[in-house]
């Protein structure tokens, strides 16, 4: 485990999760310098001591976010290891994880110039937010899309296909089952897809970079954007 260059200001820290017996997936954490010099985690994973030594050696972490009511499971330990972060997570969090301390609920505002925040509306067991790297043209998903090409575990690629999202960039098929309203969903993604962004960083799979980067996003939401 050891953190990955992507561009200036922005690093990756991945791992793989079990799931449940035989079923895997790829994760991972996206880190962004900001302008004060401060650290921004996006979606913690199981950080060892190594890893956070990496993290301390290039600013201060100052900022925990879980962006969505799925990825938490490491928030708690990572603001456990830096006690004067400040953890960002949707509001209804709070519901499912009461013993969280979420210092700030997440929207979408300026809390962050560096940072543009869309929260994916209409999907409420949901409650994802993404968000897009300005200086870097990034965007920064967690299950709003996966590109998942390689995996541990035998069963991993039986359900990612069953699920519409194995060896491509796909939204999974589980998006229309928790969607709830439609409308809101869809203005979502338009207001995502308003956005400049020419590289895709997903907690779950390959990250992709290049021109075509934008097109092959709204590709992959046909279903949202309807």
């Amino acid at each position: 485990m050891t953190l990955r260059a992507l561009d200036r200001d922005l690093w990756c820290l991945d791992a793989d999760l079990r799931v449940q017996a035989g079923f895997h997936l790829p994760v991972r954490m996206t880190v962004v310098r900001l302008a004060d010099g401060g650290l921004w985690l996006h979606s913690p994973i199981a950080i060892d001591d190594a890893a956070a030594a990496e993290l301390d050696a290039i600013g201060p972490v100052r900022h925990i976010v879980a962006p969505s009511l799925l990825h938490h499971l490491f928030a708690a330990p990572a603001c456990e290891r830096w006690p004067g972060a400040a953890l960002h997570a949707p509001a209804s969090l709070a519901l499912k994880r009461p013993a969280l301390r979420i210092d700030l609920p997440l929207a979408e505002d300026s809390r962050w110039s560096e940072l543009a925040i869309v929260a994916i509306a209409g999907a409420p067991k949901i409650g994802e937010h993404v968000f897009v790297h300005r200086a870097s043209g990034t965007l920064i998903v967690t299950d709003l899309l996966f590109n998942v090409h390689e995996v541990a575990g035998l069963m991993s690629p039986l359900i990612l296909r069953m699920v519409g999202a194995w060896k491509r960039l796909a939204q999974s098929r589980i998006w229309r089952t928790t969607v709830k309203d439609r409308a809101a969903a869809r203005a979502s993604a338009e207001r995502l897809m308003r956005l400049d962004f020419d590289r895709l960083v997903p907690a779950h799979g390959a990250v992709i970079a290049g021109a075509d980067t934008h097109e092959r996003v709204r590709a992959a939401l046909h279903w949202m954007l309807g």
